[in-house]
């Protein structure tokens, strides 16, 4: 984009000057948008209260089927477990509701994992001892590996509803250890396919570092765009702690002119880095993972222009989901917190319990070994956040199509459902 060359380079030196004079880089205080929170701009949220689970230890109905749920209501990985929770709890009351599973009514035992490690060896063997049948854990595979180890030996059936992290996939974690979340490299694929088919030849990557997800998902997008012919002309990284890193990026993005701008980020950092790329003159599309779904950032990001992001589903009022199941548990969803979803990742909850239904359904027990087996006979299975197949030996959705989202400055909206290119 030739185009844009000449405008961001005297731009990018006035913001710099603009920015010094405020003392960003002379003090190292950031000057950016003021800081948002997961609830802010987004009307009618609040804090998620959670449906009620039974407490670890209290007493158990007759002949329950139990499902522990080590997940984190409070800390930083509240932002990708709370909603799942809030997701395979309002199945499990609908399941309850229709007479049960085989018969048995379901109990769920929520765990807070406080994002705190030392909490998830010790919650997964309180949870053992109320002799959980499922355990569901948190997003997070670097805090769900004690819990884990802590449940090898019982033989534990374990879902997490949103791990992304490729070590779900390929069953080093164990087994029976299954993911509802799309993993990093389907999402890295498709973002390759979505900047390709723009006719696109260059990208600088920018990775806020606060989100190992992100992370992940930028450093394996560099070698697969150059591999399907594209070419990245910056790799920047940034993190809050270090606000002089907002200048080499600028600069860099002014001295290489890249034709897309590939972001990996959180949404509570993102208007850091993106409110001076747009100020600073760089109107290039941007594409970002599903860690940037949702729209309460956007007015942040005076001018945020050209957008596209990943998403399990559309969330947006003005432009719903093509899907009526999925429409149906975010429905559900609004109904039991008071406040529509954060974003469209909470569809995983509702279908990790789902497929432990069908597989219980099927095995006709709940004894972890057969509901495993049939877990792994899921070919193309039909969940709401689209079809499942771990018979390959994946135990996480590698295939799954996923939503693109577009912002129409200032809304954002769904454009279409896009598969893995070697899938269409």
């Amino acid at each position: 984009m030739n185009a844009l060359g000449a405008r961001p380079v005297l731009l990018v030196a006035v913001a710099l000057l603009v920015l010094s004079g405020c003392g960003l880089f002379s003090e190292g205080t950031v000057i950016s948008p003021a800081p948002i929170t997961e609830e802010e701009d987004q009307p009618g949220v609040e804090g998620t209260p959670i449906p009620t689970a039974t407490p670890a230890g209290a007493p158990l109905p007759a002949d329950a089927i139990v499902i522990g749920a080590l997940m984190a209501t409070t800390g930083f990985l509240a932002d990708y477990d709370e909603p799942a929770l809030v997701a395979a709890r309002n199945r499990i009351d609908a399941l309850n509701e229709a007479g049960g599973l085989l018969g048995r009514t379901v109990v769920l035992r929520h765990i807070d994992s406080h994002t705190e490690l030392s909490i998830m060896r010790n919650g997964a063997e309180q949870l053992l001892l109320d002799g959980v049948d499922l355990m569901l854990m948190t997003c997070d595979a670097a805090y769900a590996g004690p819990a884990i180890d802590a449940l090898e030996s019982s033989g534990t059936l374990v879902i997490s509803p949103c791990g992304t992290d490729d070590l779900w996939v390929s069953g080093e974690l164990g087994d029976r250890v299954f993911s509802l979340g799309t993993p990093v490299s389907t999402e890295v694929e498709m973002l390759v396919s979505l900047v390709a088919d723009r006719g696109t030849a260059t990208a600088a990557v920018i990775i806020d570092r606060t989100s190992t997800e992100a992370v992940a998902v930028c450093e394996a997008f560099g070698p697969r765009f150059e591999e399907a012919g594209g070419r990245v002309v910056g790799l920047h990284r940034y993190q809050p702690t270090d606000p002089g890193l907002l200048e080499p990026i600028l600069l860099g993005l002014g001295s290489t002119s890249p034709e897309a701008i590939v972001f990996c980020g959180t949404r509570l950092v993102a208007p850091e880095i993106l409110a001076p790329v747009r100020a600073a003159g760089f109107n290039q599309p941007v594409f970002a993972s599903s860690t940037m779904d949702g729209d309460h950032w956007i007015g942040h990001v005076p001018g945020v222009g050209d957008f596209t992001m990943l998403s399990y589903a559309s969330i947006y009022t003005d432009s719903p989901d093509p899907s009526p199941a999925v429409r149906e548990v975010l429905a559900d969803y609004l109904d039991s917190t008071g406040h529509r979803a954060r974003d469209g990742r909470m569809i995983t909850g509702h279908d990790a319990m789902e497929a432990y239904i069908r597989a219980v359904e099927r095995a006709g027990t709940t004894d972890p070994g057969p509901v495993a087996t049939q877990l792994e006979r899921f070919d193309g299975e039909d969940l709401v956040a689209g079809p499942v197949t771990f018979d390959s030996g994946a135990h996480a959705p590698l295939g799954r199509p996923m939503r693109v989202i577009t912002i129409q400055d200032p809304y954002a909206q769904f454009e279409r459902i896009v598969e893995l290119p070697a899938a269409q």
